[in-house]
C-alpha cells in the first residue's frame, strides 16, 4: 500500500520539476493576462470535470481574493456556472455545443480565453470535444486562447495562441500542475492590481 502513495508522490514531484523549467512560459502568460485587463478586455475560463472545478477555483482567486486581501476584482468569468442553461441547451440540442454558445454572448474581440484540459482533447476518439469547438470560435473571432494542458497537448495545442503541456500521462498529476501553474498566475496578479 505504501507504495501506491510514495509512487503518486513521487510522481506529483517528477511534474513539479518539469512544471519548473516552464517559469518563462508563466511569466510571459501572467504578463499578457495582466495586459489585457488593464486594456478592459475579459478572461473567459472553462474546463471539464477536474478541470472544472480547476477553472472554477482559478476565478474564485481573481474576482475575490488570493493573498493580496485589499486587490480589487479582476474580471474573470467562469464559463458553464449556468446549470439551468447548461441543462436546457444539453437536453434540447447537443452538450458539445453549449460552451461555445456562452462564450459567442458575452465575448468581444481581443477578450481572452483560458481553457483547462488533463487531455488536450482528441476528435478521433470523440473526447473534449466541446472543449475543441470553444477553441475553435475562439480563433475565428479574434479571441486569445491560452490552454492548460497534459497528456502531449491533444487538439487543443494547435488552437491555441499560448499553452502549457504538463509533462504527465496521469490526470491526477497533471491537475496538480495545473492548480499550481494557476495559483502562480494568482501571485503574479495579485502583485500588479
Amino acid at each position: 500500500m505504501n507504495n501506491i502513495i510514495y509512487n503518486h508522490l513521487k510522481n506529483s514531484l517528477d511534474a513539479l520539476i518539469k512544471v519548473k523549467k516552464k517559469q518563462q512560459q508563466i511569466e510571459l502568460i501572467s504578463s499578457f493576462i495582466e495586459k489585457k485587463i488593464k486594456l478592459g478586455k475579459t478572461i473567459f475560463v472553462y474546463g471539464n470535470g477536474g478541470s472544472f472545478a480547476d477553472a472554477s477555483h482559478f476565478v474564485g482567486e481573481l474576482t475575490a481574493t488570493y493573498n493580496k486581501k485589499k486587490r480589487k476584482p479582476l474580471p474573470f468569468y467562469l464559463l458553464s456556472s449556468n446549470l439551468a442553461a447548461i441543462t436546457a441547451w444539453a437536453n434540447d440540442f447537443n452538450f458539445d455545443d453549449y460552451i461555445t454558445r456562452e462564450l459567442s454572448c458575452f465575448s468581444k474581440k481581443g477578450d481572452v480565453v483560458i481553457i483547462f484540459s488533463s487531455s488536450g482533447g482528441n476528435l478521433k476518439n470523440h473526447q473534449s470535444i466541446n472543449l475543441i469547438k470553444l477553441a475553435k470560435f475562439a480563433v475565428k473571432n479574434k479571441i486569445h486562447v491560452i490552454s492548460l494542458l497534459g497528456k502531449g497537448g491533444g487538439e487543443l495545442k494547435k488552437l491555441s495562441n499560448n499553452s502549457i503541456i504538463v509533462e504527465s500521462n496521469n490526470t491526477g498529476n497533471i491537475q496538480e500542475m495545473h492548480k499550481i501553474i494557476f495559483h502562480s498566475i494568482c501571485a503574479y496578479l495579485d502583485q500588479k492590481f
